[in-house]
């Protein structure tokens, strides 16, 4: 594992964030925890929730910086982001949406090793400009 890697999950395991899931919307909680994410301070108030990849990148969904939301209000944001930066995000999603994203979305790092700075405004442009 990478250092920043190490980092990421030291901070996915706070207690304080356990305590504020417990505290989502069960329909959003059991969607999120079924697909593998958990909760993340990512500071300043923000938080989301998380799921490392096995490719070194990890996805995060959050609900306007927010781990809670209606998950049918198209609202929520993916993203796949790179160990060494890049991202790709999409926003404007229903949850179910969001987390098609998030099984979906290429990794930010091009074969050649460059990096992907990109939002889309859906999913499938996404796919067609890196798929």
């Amino acid at each position: 594992m990478t250092e920043l890697a190490d980092d990421l999950d030291q901070w996915t395991g706070a207690q304080t964030d356990r305590l504020r899931a417990d505290r989502v919307n069960p329909a959003v909680r059991k969607a999120m925890t079924e697909a593998g994410f958990t909760p993340m301070d990512l500071g300043d108030g923000c938080r989301a929730w998380y799921r490392r990849s096995d490719d070194g990148t990890h996805a995060l969904i959050s609900h306007n910086n927010a781990l809670d939301g209606d998950p049918t209000v198209k609202d929520w944001i993916v993203g796949q982001y790179g160990e060494r930066g890049g991202f790709v995000e999409v926003g404007g999603l229903p949850l179910f949406r969001a987390l098609e994203g998030a099984d979906t979305l290429p990794s930010p790092v091009r074969p050649d090793g460059s990096l992907v700075e990109a939002l889309y405004p859906s999913l499938q442009q996404a796919l067609d400009d890196l798929g």
